[in-house]
């Protein structure tokens, strides 16, 4: 049966998508709860058998160094110890909260089955459901349970209003560009050639007629080479 109605609020969705987060994160919750206490409760229990160890240890083989080392060093025992638990607490915290944020990556990176799509589809609102189709990418992959966090969260942040005012504004351009006629190409006209004044070409004919006179008589005037003969020399008898 379909909830969808005017009587849905962006607030309805978004508990309705916290029930659903709920219902799949809870395992998840639980786990990682149960590392984490273990872990430290096993870890206190190291650092009292630390400490134990740590008193029950004696300075007497340091006497060749003098009663003062041997001193220094029983006082300054307990706050020995209490440094190296400290360090190794560290050490700890930090392997921890890598786990931790590994661990809750891979649940929001964990698929949501299709009956739980569809019964969020029914119990949210056509709104709610235009969301979760705006942050859900299906080219990318099935919904996953990071897609209901950034839905749930994309609804509080008011994405409801911000999806209708984007689409108005579309439909405003849509109006204006449909009601304005349109300007077929071929009816531009576009402008010709305009030759500069005073640019037009060159005309040589003026210049070759001027030049034939000229060269004709110089070269009925050249001898021809053929014609040449070659002089002899005469001798005395």
């Amino acid at each position: 049966m379909t909830k969808n109605s005017d009587s849905l609020t962006p607030e309805s969705d978004a508990r309705v998508l916290s029930a659903a987060l709920r219902k799949l994160c809870l395992p998840k919750w639980l786990w990682r709860s149960g590392v984490v206490a273990a872990t430290i409760f096993v870890w206190i229990w190291l650092a009292k058998q630390i400490l134990t160890f740590g008193n029950l240890i004696r300075y007497d083989g340091l006497e060749p160094l003098g009663e003062q080392v041997v001193s220094f060093m029983t006082r300054f025992n307990p706050y020995l110890w209490i440094g190296v638990i400290v360090i190794l607490s560290l050490i700890l915290l930090s392997v921890l909260r890598t786990w931790l944020k590994a661990s809750v990556m891979r649940g929001r990176a964990s698929i949501v089955s299709v009956s739980t799509v569809q019964q969020l589809a029914q119990n949210l609102s056509v709104d709610g459901v235009d969301v979760f189709k705006w942050v859900w990418r299906h080219e990318e992959g099935p919904v996953t349970v990071g897609d209901l966090r950034r839905t749930r969260d994309q609804i509080r942040s008011g994405r409801v209003r911000k999806l209708a005012m984007a689409r108005a504004q579309h439909r405003a351009l849509e109006e204006v560009l449909a009601a304005k006629p349109a300007h077929p190409i071929d009816a531009i006209q576009t402008p010709e050639a305009i030759q500069p004044v005073g640019l037009s070409e060159p005309r040589l004919e003026p210049i070759v007629s001027n030049l034939e006179p000229k060269i004709e008589p110089e070269l009925k005037q050249k001898p021809d080479p053929r014609d040449d003969s070659i002089p002899t020399l005469k001798t005395k008898q």
